[in-house]
Parts: C-alpha cells; structure tokens; sequence
C-alpha cells in the first residue's frame, strides 16, 4: 500500500494534481526498514551502516507509536514552518521546542548498543549539553553541515525530522502557508529535498520532490531543472539503460543534479534508503562538474 495520502479524484477518470502529498509516517517507516534491509543484504561493502540505519528508522518508528507529538509541540512546530528558517530567533525557538530533544535522547538510547563506543560517547556528550545540542540543531536546518560533526548529524536529524513529519501529518491544512509556485525547498518546513521521485499508480508519471525532514512531497514538472527552473539543457543520465529504475537529471545551465526515482518502473524503491545505495552514479556525475541539488540525511556532506 502506498505511504502517501490518496489522490483526490473529482472527475471520474480524472486524477486532479495535488500540488502537496503528506506522508502516512507507519508505512512510510516500514518501506524504509525493508528497503534499508534489502541493501544491507545486497551491498556487503556498506551493509553494517545499513543496518545500522535500519535500527534508526526503527527508532523513529517506536516514538512515533509510543511518544506522538503533543500539541503544544505541534503548535511551536507549525509556528516555525510559518515565520520560515530565516528568522534569527531560530536558536531560541528550537529551545522551547521540547520534542526534538527528548526525540534525540531516545534515539540515542535505542541505537547506543549497535554504536561503537567513541561515537556512543560523543553522542551522549552532546545530549547532556543543551546549548550544543542546540546549536547543533540550528545550525543544521541552516544548512551548515560542516558545523556538526556526521555521526551526530544522522542522528539529530532523525530526531527533528520525527518531530517535524509529525507536526505536518497532523496538521496539513496548516502546514502550507505560501503559494509553492517552483519551490526548490519544500514547502511545508524549507528543508531541502531528498531527490525527485516520478510516480506510479493513480498518478503514474507526476513528478514529486520529496523532503529530507518533514517527509512531504511537492508537485514540480518534469524536464526542467528544479533549482533555476531552465529547460533547455536538461539531460538525464543512468549506469544501465534509458529503463532504469534510478537516474540523475541534470542542468547544463546551473550546473545542478537532482537524483530520480521512477516508481514507475519499480515501485519497491524507497528514496533516502535507495539513494545511498546509488551513490555510485552520484560519484559519476559530480566528475563531470555537477553539483547536487538536495541532500540525503543519512549522508551529510563534508
């Protein structure tokens, strides 16, 4: 069954264009767990970091069935969505948002004993310190990577993104508070995206960006490249064939990629999960002078 809410269909036949999908958190959680497994089992190079994950996203799984966003947590987080991430009250809203944090100290308790032990200790150090753990927080949905070290970063990502994917499932009519138009970043909560995913189904060829935090999709129209919205160097690359399930779309333009996921051709992809497992293509083309558009949260960028 599908992780995203069903299309609306007001004319018989006719599938009207949601301009957003939210994501149903329970299935979206079990696709990632079986497509993380299914890797581990295929990439023996990169398996133990895929189960590893598969214990993270199973976390995340727990808090959303054993510890569900409260309301005034879903109203702090909402209220961030709608004064954006530009705001310099930033670091003191994360502060008084409570979820997260507790998020990231189960997390962390969920996953120490699949940790080695220099990465359990810095992780545990960090959620004991507020204030870092704060910073580290803000300066991640900022988008300075490089200020929070990758261990962490996965980790206190997770912990925001339960909260936030939350607040905007619970709340739809709400979490969109401008027009989308050609967003590049997602709508709801301004992260960035994961990658570009063309759909299969009821809505088979539509293509969707997909939100490395709050989970959401957005509309976009295919062939023109999602960050400076140019039409006329797109190309689309691949290591198979034309057919292949997972592509790279790129812009002669800006120089930008966005990594694809035809649902259409396989339906069991998942896009964080199957993305890491692709880095291969995205190797390939960053040498030929591309750079990405988006990021996956289970590998930050140096």
């Amino acid at each position: 069954m599908s992780d995203i809410v069903s299309p609306d269909k007001r004319t018989p036949g006719i599938v009207a264009i949601d301009p957003v999908l939210f994501p149903i958190l329970e299935k979206l959680y079990d696709r990632r767990l079986q497509r993380l497994n299914v890797l581990a089992t295929k990439q023996e190079e990169n398996g133990e970091y895929f189960r590893f994950l598969s214990h993270l996203v199973h976390a995340q799984k727990h808090i959303l069935e054993h510890m569900p966003l409260d309301q005034p947590n879903r109203r702090a987080i909402l209220g961030l969505f709608s004064h954006g991430l530009d705001s310099e009250l930033l670091e003191d809203s994360l502060a008084s948002i409570t979820c997260w944090q507790n998020a990231y100290t189960t997390l962390l308790q969920q996953i120490s004993a699949f940790l080695p032990s220099p990465i359990q200790q810095n992780l545990t150090e960090l959620a004991a310190d507020k204030p870092r753990l704060i910073r580290a927080a803000t300066d991640l949905l900022w988008s300075q990577y490089q200020q929070v070290n990758a261990g962490a970063a996965v980790v206190l990502w997770a912990a925001l993104s339960i909260c936030w994917a939350q607040a905007v499932a619970t709340q739809q009519e709400e979490a969109v508070t401008q027009p989308i138009g050609a967003a590049v970043c997602c709508p709801c909560c301004h992260a960035p995206p994961v990658g570009s995913l063309v759909l299969g189904g009821a809505r088979e060829g539509l293509r969707y960006l997909q939100c490395s935090l709050c989970e959401t999709r957005w509309h976009r129209v295919r062939a023109v490249c999602v960050d400076c919205g140019a039409s006329d160097k797109i190309d689309h690359w691949t290591l198979d064939d034309a057919k292949s399930p997972i592509q790279i779309e790129t812009c002669g333009d800006c120089k930008g990629y966005i990594k694809t996921f035809r649902l259409d051709y396989d339906p069991e992809l998942e896009a964080m999960a199957d993305d890491l497992g692709s880095f291969s293509l995205d190797n390939a083309i960053e040498e030929n002078g591309f750079m990405r558009i988006g990021i996956n949260p289970f590998s930050f960028p140096a």
